[in-house]
């Protein structure tokens, strides 16, 4: 049985090993790029980048799960089924080595740049 410092410890390294898989996988990297750009549902995220949906769904829901992306709004479509959007939610991804030892950080975007932006959008 593991104490919570050596819990902790499990959950941290099972992140880290995540977020190296998803830099280091072309397919993931590029999601992240476009979602920097607009807010995308999985059909779109598929045609726009010639990916399977079952692939474009996968990659981004593990996005979601390491805080990377964000789901920004659910929609009911004509037909009855829910659409979400997703959004890229990091400013930035930084992997130090030190000492024999790889960490992580994530830096999400800042609310004051979400509002600029929303800001920019009304006066366009």
């Amino acid at each position: 049985m593991y104490g919570d410092d050596d819990q902790k410890k499990d959950d941290s390294k099972q992140n880290f090993d995540e977020i190296l898989s998803i830099l280091s996988d072309k397919q993931s990297r590029e999601i992240i790029k476009v979602l920097s750009k607009t807010e995308l549902t999985i059909q779109q995220i598929s045609n726009l980048l010639n990916i399977p949906q079952s692939t474009a769904y996968r990659k981004t829901r593990k996005l979601e799960e390491l805080e990377i992306v964000k789901k920004t709004k659910v929609v009911r479509t004509l037909e009855g089924l829910d659409e979400s959007y997703y959004k890229n939610w990091t400013y930035e991804i930084v992997v130090t080595y030190r000492d024999g030892k790889l960490t992580y950080k994530l830096e999400h975007v800042k609310m004051e740049d979400k509002i600029v932006r929303l800001w920019q959008k009304f006066s366009e």
